[in-house]
């Protein structure tokens, strides 16, 4: 009885709910693939989905209107990931994980990106 009521805790806290603000009383969409506990998301600059990220170690990328996520990234290094952001220009996912380290995804991640140029830092 005990690991049921634990493991029902852990389904509420893993499932995102997307609301219209003038409508509070009724989610527009619930989206529910995270395994684990989710501790960030962001909006994409589009508005058109959001990413996210928890203790499950994956990083999910949801369109706002379905419930499924269309991308899901990991490692097996990663750990926790604490922190997720979209970069201006909607191409790219940064993450922030429980081992230090910073990642840059791609956001759609088929899309071809030629060579990637590096500035100096000063």
């Amino acid at each position: 009885m005990h690991d049921t009521m634990a493991h029902n805790w852990l389904l509420i806290c893993s499932v995102l709910y997307t609301f219209d603000m003038r409508r509070l009383d009724q989610a527009l969409c619930v989206h529910m693939d995270h395994v684990g506990a989710v501790l960030d998301c962001d909006y994409a600059p589009t508005g058109r989905e959001f990413v996210s990220g928890g203790f499950d170690r994956t990083i999910r990328i949801f369109p706002f209107d379905q419930g499924h996520s269309r991308e899901v990234y990991h490692t097996k290094r990663m750990q926790r990931v604490f922190c997720v952001k979209w970069t201006g220009d909607s191409k790219f996912v940064l993450s922030g994980s429980d081992e230090t380290n910073i990642r840059l995804w791609k956001a759609q991640a088929s899309e071809k990106l030629g060579s990637v140029c590096m500035a100096h830092a000063l």
